[in-house]
């Protein structure tokens, strides 16, 4: 499975959120409201017209890594799971004009690096936007490879 930011290739279908909490499954058919493997709502998608996820941010780049050292090390020291699973974040589907608010699971402890929740922004309004374009979610890799060169292009500096 691939994975960057909140995204995440899982067979048939692209996760936004942590696939073993509340998270979403985008299919080229719907959008999938999860809470684990239970499905909370199918929503197709003629009726989305919006989709915002509200997570912390953070512009450093690496923050599941520093996340995993901090928490390992404050294990180590208290020589047990101090518990410290990250806190939900919010997204928001827009479905026939009403916004529809529901938790969404972050993978790790602290913010995703900014410029993979704007990718992962951009690539949701395209999918909005452009109905033809949701038989790629068929192969999440690829929409996962393209969001992570999307991001990492956004940081480049001007030639």
């Amino acid at each position: 499975m691939r994975r960057y930011g909140p995204l995440l290739a899982v067979p048939g279908a692209l996760a936004v959120g942590d696939p073993g909490r509340h998270h979403l499954r985008l299919t080229p058919d719907a959008v999938v409201v999860r809470e684990g493997i239970e499905n909370r709502g199918i929503i197709p998608w003629d009726r989305v017209e919006r989709i915002r996820l509200d997570v912390p941010t953070t512009r450093f780049r690496l923050p599941g890594l520093v996340g995993t050292i901090v928490l390992g090390a404050a294990s180590a020291l208290a020589q047990t799971d101090i518990g410290a699973d990250p806190e939900d974040g919010t997204l928001t589907i827009t479905v026939d004009g009403d916004p529809q608010t529901s938790p969404l699971s972050r993978h790790h402890v602290g913010g995703y690096w900014t410029p993979t929740v704007d990718g992962a922004h951009r690539l949701l309004d395209h999918l909005v936007a452009s109905p033809e374009q949701r038989v790629l979610l068929a192969h999440p890799e690829s929409l996962v490879s393209v969001s992570a060169t999307l991001a990492r292009r956004a940081t480049l500096p001007d030639a």
